[in-house]
């Protein structure tokens, strides 16, 4: 067994035994909400994976009992230079677009990783965290849980990193519900979707994992590399993979809207009342709350 070559950094564990990477979220005090910090160091762990030939699978998932709460609101906007008193410049165009591009390269870096990966998903999986998911070659569920893009509701409606792959696996309607409506849906309605593989009891996550890695890592380490390849050409040809080109374009186009006097704008109801209270008003506006207030 090799253990992280930096512990210090604890957001993010990381440790290869038997042919297997385990990548492991660690925040769950937070429900492993991401920062970008924590993302960089996940894909020094993909990277490290993908260059130890003894590594045939890699395993994603979270401690405690989410796999992640997506990224940390508490840092949305400082990506861009976003000055949270809302006093100075709003950040440029081309300081937009020269984040998104590298933040954008990170799920394309994880979705080409050589080595098949299998995220493992239990509790909270919304925004980036599903974007994980997403980027993943399989995913197995627990049937505790909760999977969806509410951040889409925060003034995205369907700009999302990964808006073709949504379609190619759930098609144009379903994907157009999963990032318009942005619902969460129960573990069952994601495999329909195609977002997930399957779903097992929430004790049996873990053993459900290990028996897919497993097996995968009985496989020749050719085969291996020679079958993610093909995929990868496969999802080519069908035009999947173009988002990976502009899908940071919009994404950074949509985090610049205007929002109108009777429009919920997220961002100023976080730097006014904090997140929990902006995150609390956005879903009373538009989820299962806003309906029955309507």
């Amino acid at each position: 067994m090799t253990q992280d070559d930096n512990p210090a950094d604890t957001t993010v564990l990381y440790e290869k035994r038997d042919g297997k990477a385990y990548i492991t979220f660690n925040r769950p005090d937070k429900r492993n909400a991401l920062t970008y910090a924590a993302f960089d160091r996940l894909m020094e762990c993909i990277a490290d994976a993908e260059q130890d030939d003894g590594v045939r699978v890699v395993l994603i998932s979270g401690a405690g009992g989410h796999f992640s709460a997506g990224h940390d609101l508490a840092e949305i906007g400082s990506e861009y230079g976003f000055d949270p008193s809302g006093k100075g410049r709003r950040p440029s165009q081309r300081a937009r677009l020269d984040f998104d591009r590298r933040h954008l390269n990170q799920f394309r870096d994880l979705f080409y990783c050589s080595k098949p990966t299998i995220a493992l998903v239990r509790g909270y999986c919304v925004g980036a965290g599903l974007h994980i998911v997403e980027a993943c070659d399989l995913a197995i569920a627990s049937d505790a849980a909760r999977i969806g893009h509410p951040e889409q509701k925060a003034g995205l409606a369907g700009a999302a990193y990964m808006t073709a792959w949504n379609i190619l696996a759930a098609g144009p309607k379903k994907a157009r519900e999963l990032l318009l409506i942005a619902d969460m849906l129960e573990p069952q309605e994601a495999v329909q979707m195609g977002l997930v593989n399957k779903v097992v009891p929430d004790a049996e996550l873990e053993a459900a994992g290990e028996d897919w890695a497993g097996r995968i890592a009985k496989l020749p380490r050719d085969a291996i590399a020679f079958g993610k390849a093909a995929t990868n050409l496969a999802l080519d040809s069908l035009g999947m993979t173009s988002q990976f080109a502009h899908g940071y374009v919009m994404h950074a186009l949509s985090t610049n809207i205007r929002y109108e006097e009777d429009e919920y704008n997220f961002m100023k109801k976080r730097r006014d009342e904090g997140v929990r209270s902006a995150s609390h008003g956005r879903e009373a506006r538009y989820g299962e709350d806003g309906r029955r207030e309507s």
